[in-house]
């Protein structure tokens, strides 16, 4: 293959992909249109738009346990993150040890790579223990039988 036939390529490739995005991001503007013409709708005919329309909004508007949601997805990535760079300290050991010859230089790079890996598992192990000992705030759903109207006094 030529090089002109490579950048032609390379350029209908590039030029699909934008056309691909710009198709997409004209349908979805489409879709959310006419979520937002049927919410109108039923607003103006007095129809009362139910919040399960759109759960993750609903639930970001009544701040259900978003801290939690958030603290978890944290450690959840320094988790990820640490497994990642341990292994990858691994491999850089093994790769360089054994392509190289140099035990010592695999060794120095390998172990670099694994402390950082080593203290993304040390902080998420910190955070989960601090969030165990903090005390929640949970949202209580409403009593499952309703009280006793008080006894009708009047005559």
């Amino acid at each position: 293959m030529s090089d002109t036939g490579l950048v032609l390529f390379l350029l209908m490739t590039i030029v699909a992909g934008v056309v691909l995005m710009i198709v997409a991001m004209q349908n979805r503007s489409r879709i959310r249109e006419m979520e937002h013409r049927e919410r109108l709708a039923m607003i103006e005919r007095g129809v009362v738009p139910s919040p399960e329309t759109d759960p993750a909004a609903f639930e970001a508007g009544a701040r259900f346990n978003e801290s939690d949601k958030d603290e978890v997805t944290r450690q959840q990535r320094y988790r990820t993150a640490g497994v990642m760079l341990v292994g990858l300290g691994f491999g850089l050991m093994f790769v360089i040890g054994a392509a190289a010859g140099a035990p010592g230089v695999a060794i120095g790079i390998g172990g670099a790579w694994i402390s950082l890996g080593a203290a993304s598992l040390l902080n998420y192990w910190l955070m989960s223990r601090r969030r165990d000992s903090e005390p929640r705030a949970h949202w209580s759903p409403p009593p499952t039988r309703r009280p006793e109207p008080p006894a009708n006094t009047a005559p």
